[in-house]
C-alpha cells in the first residue's frame, strides 16, 4: 500500500499484514495475515488500528509498506482462482 492509500483509509476498513519485520518492535506480536481495523490517522505520522475490536495498536506511517486492504487481497485471490 502506498502512503496515499494509507491516508485514504476510512474508519472501519480492514487491512491485512502482508509482511512483518521482526526487527521492528512495532511488529513484535504480529504475523503475516493478521487483520486490523483502521481507527485513526494523525498528522504527526502515527496511525492507529484496532485488533480484536478492543486493542489499539499504534504504528508509524511506514506501516503502509506492510499492509494491504483486505478487499484488494480478496479480489486478487478471486481473479487468480478464476484464471484471470
Amino acid at each position: 500500500m502506498t502512503l496515499e492509500e494509507l491516508k485514504s483509509l476510512r474508519e472501519g476498513e480492514v487491512v491485512v499484514l502482508t509482511k512483518v519485520d521482526e526487527r521492528i518492535t512495532e511488529y513484535k506480536n504480529f504475523s503475516v495475515g493478521d487483520e486490523m481495523i483502521f481507527h485513526m490517522l494523525y498528522e504527526y505520522g502515527q496511525v492507529d488500528f484496532l485488533r480484536n475490536s478492543i486493542t489499539i495498536s499504534h504504528f508509524s506511517y511506514e506501516i503502509c509498506d506492510y499492509i494491504e486492504r483486505k478487499i484488494k487481497i480478496e479480489r486478487e485471490n478471486k481473479l487468480i482462482s478464476l484464471g484471470i
